[in-house]
């Protein structure tokens, strides 16, 4: 009887699934020999677990389970199975305004990865790195939690509280970083003159806001140009991407007609699409170009600096961008669920894969940074709550609030060299200081790129 009942249930399961994967796709092709073969196998697991597993099995989460473990094997982070609440934030993540911390983040290897945490956003002002694995969102882990999940636990009032426990590379033991969540308001282009070299510096947080960002972009090197700039420098630093079309178009401004831009593959390699410059008009084909790039550089800041470099149009500096060049589609599934699946992926003008790799610089900066000791010094600090009783007092970068830290480290009987002190107090005060110039000296990789430029 006990088989009778298994082989009936069995057969109830093949329905359903029959249901699921056909019924509602009625696109998706018949599957092979060996699918039939392993779907069978797949039937009769769940049936023994039904049936005979010690505790009682929750049949959600063993099928949300399977699905999400069918797509993992993929090895693609973006290819992902959207559950309910996942697929309407998809749909409603446009609409509105909220609090949070101001970061991109990826699933990668079955973890949150940070992209890139947003110029100015508290992501930013808690020192949050490209590759930081996220494991715990207020005490609570990540692990199984889904994407639309963890975001809505960044997100919330704004003024309220936020702890993120972080693993880093070359940290040997996960920290827990605070911030206060922030109502996210992106200053998409900033951008400076720098007279001594007499270059053009343009930094664009994120490639969003079409039509306004690339009349701003447009307009912001006219009047660098109109002060005398002679060569630009591009900053894609920590810029996580955003629209395909809007990276074209900037491409477009300075390359000639009918260059190629980006070409956009899908599966075998079949040719889907070819972007070209196309703009009629002003262009900017003469002034030296220099871009930088870092580990938070994604999607469409790779699309730029990939088109401008093969063409020799831009010298790229900095280190590895992230390598995010894909195209997801969303289809949508039976109980408003939905599926995020990898079609194609983006090829620069000479035919190099972005996505996985991101593209080399040519020329290799490491920016200034702390080493494992003077690390330590920076949490003792923040431990103690003097670096939050320190930024409470100072508001400005300059000579004497330097020499007012350097007292404190004394104070404290902490050693952190003149360079990294200086680096770290500039970053935290110029995000109440939009408008403030970059510092060329503390900025190696902006040093190097107007040096590069001047030759």
């Amino acid at each position: 009887m006990k088989n009778k009942e298994r082989l009936l249930w069995l057969s109830l399961v093949f329905i359903l699934i029959s249901f699921i994967f056909f019924g509602s796709l009625p696109r998706v092709k018949a599957i092979s020999t060996t699918g039939e073969a392993y779907l069978q196998v797949f039937h009769e697991v769940l049936g023994f677990v039904e049936s005979d597993f010690v505790e009682p099995a929750d049949e959600k989460k063993l099928y949300v389970g399977a699905i999400q473990g069918a797509l993992q094997s993929l090895g693609d982070p973006h290819t992902r199975f959207l559950d309910s609440d996942e697929f309407l934030e998809l749909q409603n993540e446009t609409k509105g305004s909220f609090g949070g911390i101001g970061v991109e983040v990826s699933f990668q290897d079955g973890a949150f990865i940070i992209v890139a945490p947003l110029e100015g956003t508290p992501a930013w002002k808690a020192g949050l790195l490209p590759q930081d694995r996220i494991i715990e969102i207020n005490g609570k882990s990540t692990k199984n939690v889904s994407m639309a999940d963890s975001i809505n636990m960044m997100r919330g009032e704004v003024g309220s509280s936020l702890s993120m426990k972080i693993e880093r590379k070359g940290v040997k033991d996960p920290f827990t970083v605070s911030m206060i969540r922030e109502l996210i308001k992106i200053q998409y282009i900033r951008s400076s003159y720098l007279p001594q070299t007499k270059t053009g510096y343009i930094k664009l947080a994120q490639f969003m806001g079409r039509e306004n960002t690339a009349k701003q972009f447009e307009d912001s090197i006219k009047k660098l140009i109109e002060s005398g700039a002679k060569n630009l420098v591009i900053d894609l630093r920590m810029n996580p991407g955003g629209l395909v079309d809007l990276s074209v178009e900037l491409a477009d401004l300075f390359l000639p007609a009918n260059q190629e831009i980006l070409s956009v593959r899908g599966r075998g390699g079949v040719l889907v699409k070819t972007f070209r410059s196309d703009k009629q008009g002003a262009k900017f084909l003469d002034i030296p170009l220099a871009i930088l790039l870092n580990g938070g550089s994604a999607s469409a800041s790779e699309i730029l600096a990939g088109a401008l470099q093969d063409h020799k149009r831009a010298k790229v500096v900095g280190t590895q961008s992230f390598g995010k060049g894909s195209v997801q589609s969303i289809f949508p599934l039976s109980h408003k669920t939905g599926v995020a699946i990898t079609i194609q992926k983006y090829f620069t003008p000479s035919g190099k894969s972005i996505h996985g790799k991101g593209i080399t610089p040519d020329v290799l900066v490491n920016p200034i940074s702390a080493n494992d000791d003077e690390k330590f010094a920076f949490e003792k600090l923040q431990k103690r709550g003097k670096l939050r009783t320190f930024f409470n007092a100072h508001s400005d970068y300059n000579d004497e609030t330097v020499l007012e830290f350097q007292n404190l480290l004394k104070e404290e009987k902490l050693t952190i060299s003149d360079s990294v002190i200086r680096l770290f107090l500039f970053n935290e005060l110029r995000s109440t200081q939009s408008t403030q110039a970059p510092n060329t000296e503390l900025d190696l990789q902006l040093k190097e790129a107007i040096r590069i430029l001047n030759l």
